[in-house]
């Protein structure tokens, strides 16, 4: 057995599969300065892309988010919540390509004293931002050093 580093070359084949995925970064970080300024938020010293700048992202590259459906749920120990479905289309075929969910619950704070339509709507909020964070999060990287994957949507109000 020897020890001897052997270089590889990737085969052609190989790189012609990695292009969308580079073509997908060089779009990001084109996009990086104005989305980080415009639709980012900064949270204990790191900055969190809104759903607004994660569906920019997500249509910049073909694609769209939906909400597939919000329903009132009851959770055993906690009491009821909303919860919503999202889904990421393919703008171009109109395949799912992606799926997230998200949930306010009636004893959250600061969403628990807020009207029954604010709830809904966050709880679809949350699941956009789930199921583009699942699809794209990767890419929010390329947005800059302090930039967390997660969306400002998702993380904890307090």
């Amino acid at each position: 057995m020897t020890s001897e580093i052997v270089p590889v070359k990737p085969k052609l084949s190989e790189l012609q599969a990695l292009e969308p995925i580079r073509s997908d970064i060089r779009l990001v970080k084109a996009m990086a300065k104005e989305i980080a300024e415009r639709y980012s938020v900064t949270l204990q010293g790191r900055q969190y892309l809104t759903v607004a700048g994660a569906t920019l992202v997500a249509n910049g590259l073909g694609y769209s988010v939906r909400e597939v459906e919000v329903r009132r749920v009851e959770i055993p120990g906690c009491g009821f919540a909303w919860e919503a479905t999202a889904e990421i289309l393919d703008i171009e075929t109109n395949t799912v390509i992606g799926r997230g969910s998200g949930i306010v619950s009636d004893d959250e704070k600061p969403w628990g004293s807020r009207p029954q339509f604010a709830r809904r709507a966050m709880a679809s909020t949350r699941a956009a931002g789930r199921a583009l964070r699942l699809t794209f999060g990767h890419l929010y990287m390329q947005l800059g050093d302090r930039v967390a994957a997660t969306t400002a949507e998702e993380m904890p109000s307090d």
